[in-house]
């Protein structure tokens, strides 16, 4: 699932129980909404399943403040998903701050800097390992 304007893009890849957004450009309101509506269908699609996120952002140089504050709504509504582990990869210092903000404003227990990587692979590595976990904890 792709969705782009001039300024920036965004993808939803899955991956089993992955579903890695994959960030470029500049994003905006519309792309956040967008964003959130295919993100909404994959976590159906998991029919109430533990799953896990991953922010692949190393193209993504910066969101507007309306686009915060879409991810801000849609950290609120996932709460209850059963979103078992998160991991981030950024590449500019702005986004970290920004999702920083964002996290702290959505109340979220996301703790971004115990789930930051620096590469694809070892983000599925911390992921995989987590919902590995919540299954055994079960």
């Amino acid at each position: 699932m792709n969705f782009k304007n001039h300024y920036g893009s965004v993808a939803i890849i899955t991956d089993g129980p992955i579903i890695i957004g994959q960030f470029s450009g500049n994003i905006n309101a519309r792309l956040v909404n967008d964003f959130a509506a295919g993100l909404k269908k994959h976590i159906c699609d998991l029919a109430g399943k533990p799953w896990a996120y991953i922010s692949h952002s190393t193209n993504l140089y910066a969101t507007t403040p309306d686009a915060e504050h879409g991810f801000v709504s849609l950290l609120k509504e996932l709460k209850d998903t059963n979103c078992k582990a998160t991991a981030f990869i950024f590449s500019s210092s702005i986004v970290l701050n920004q999702m920083k903000r964002v996290i702290a404003q959505a109340q979220s227990p996301i703790q971004i800097l115990d789930c930051l990587y620096d590469d694809l692979d070892s983000a599925k590595a911390y992921v995989l390992k987590q919902l590995e976990l919540a299954e055994m904890a079960c």
